[in-house]
């Protein structure tokens, strides 16, 4: 009987024990009716993060800086990081930004051209992003991005806006010229040029940025030199033969316009007058021209690869960057859906995820973005590290050729050169 009093005993002073012995990971904590909960876990002393302080560049204008800086403020004002938030002059360009690199006084995090970035990431000059953001990208971002990011089997950068260039233009010019609709393929480009040349009345019939290589790179794939299927895409194809016979032909219809400057806001007026019959602008641009006399279009991409060019911007992380990790938080911050909806309301520019296209009058995406452009492929154009200098060659080629410095064929042999003395 006593050794069976000294076993109950034991068991009880074992439980006590037990009860005043906290875990390593948990505390149990009782409430006030007495009754223990769940365990709860305690954070890992070794995996408390230190505040991160890194440094972000941009090229911004004025507003669209402010409202990323008044981002920035709030996400400072949430976590514990210093980020300090920089806008590089107009004049910096990208190739002062590879020297920084070089010498390594790069920023943290970069916001970028798309068409930049396997020019930095083939450098070494970047991270991959799956070292650095955990949100999924593939399936949730639209391919035409992503795809301009993409290089050696990797992404090197998080999409933040998308601006494809668009057609604006005349309804009723339009349909004065013979056509029911704006042109969307080499035939209706045809049409509309044949009956534009049997008119007086009408001044012009195309506005464009011809500085802009890439304007001039999708009016030649809109006139039949699309380089789909991942072709070479300076390669003398038949269509692009056509594509540059149609350039110029145009040229005397053209009128020319800076972007950058007071006469892109003529052009709005010269539409609205009758005065022009459609303008190749980009999308962020249009807002600012909207007029019951002018409407927008993106052609449907169909099952040839993209056919308008679409600029985007992402966010990189240096290769040299002691906090990627922060950096990471940051652009997930920047980049979510809340912001798209709120920098596509301010800016213009589209957003990037695909979930907003779905909700397309709750967020205010425009009804001539083509659904297309959601399940599109990756640009017909392939990104390569050296398409900046490519298409430098081009755009110089082009404004030399619009300029009657160069013939046709003098054009179409320069273009076929491009790119094989690298």
């Amino acid at each position: 009987m006593k050794r069976r009093n000294y076993w109950v005993l034991f068991a009880i002073l074992l439980l006590a024990l037990i009860n005043l012995s906290p875990s390593k990971q948990s505390t149990l904590i009782r409430n006030e009716e007495g009754i223990i909960p769940e365990p709860v876990s305690l954070p890992n002393p070794k995996e408390v993060q230190e505040p991160g302080h890194f440094r972000v560049a941009v090229q911004m204008n004025e507003g669209e800086f402010l409202r990323l800086q008044q981002w920035n403020y709030e996400y400072m004002n949430q976590f514990a990081d210093q980020v300090e938030l920089v806008n590089l002059p107009s004049g910096e360009s990208y190739r002062d930004l590879l020297q920084q690199f070089e010498l390594g006084e790069s920023p943290d995090v970069l916001l970028l051209d798309n068409d930049w970035i396997r020019k930095f990431a083939s450098s070494g000059y970047l991270l991959p992003a799956e070292r650095y953001y955990s949100s999924p990208l593939s399936g949730e971002v639209l391919s035409v991005t992503l795809g301009q990011n993409e290089w050696n089997g990797y992404l090197w950068g998080v999409p933040f806006d998308t601006d494809p260039y668009v057609f604006a233009y005349n309804p009723a010019l339009i349909k004065e010229l013979g056509l029911d609709h704006p042109p969307q393929s080499a035939d209706d480009w045809e049409k509309l040029l044949s009956s534009f040349k049997k008119q007086s009345r009408i001044p012009s019939l195309l506005a464009v940025d011809i500085s802009e290589p890439y304007a001039a790179l999708t009016l030649l794939w809109q006139f039949g030199g699309n380089a789909a299927g991942g072709s070479p895409p300076f390669e003398m194809s038949e269509g692009m033969q056509r594509g540059i016979r149609y350039l110029e032909e145009l040229r005397p219809y053209l009128l020319r316009y800076d972007t950058e400057a007071q006469s892109a806001s003529n052009v709005w007026k010269r539409i609205y007058d009758g005065e022009v019959a459609i303008c190749l602008t980009r999308a962020s641009l249009i807002r600012d021209g909207q007029h019951p006399r002018m409407e927008a279009f993106i052609p449907d991409l169909g099952n040839t690869g993209t056919t308008m060019w679409s600029y985007g911007r992402s966010f990189v992380v240096s290769s040299k960057s002691p906090n990627a990790e922060a950096a990471g938080a940051w652009i997930e911050e920047m980049t979510g859906a809340g912001r798209q909806r709120e920098w596509h309301e301010i800016t213009g520019h589209l957003p990037v995820l695909k979930s907003l296209y779905f909700e397309f009058e709750r967020n205010k995406i425009p009804a001539w973005v083509p659904a297309s452009l959601v399940g599109s492929k990756p640009d017909a154009l392939p990104v390569g590290s050296l398409l900046p200098e490519q298409m430098e060659q081009f755009a110089r080629l082009t404004t030399n050729f619009m300029n009657s410095r160069l013939t046709l064929e003098q054009y179409g042999k320069e273009i076929t050169q491009i790119g094989r003395d690298k």
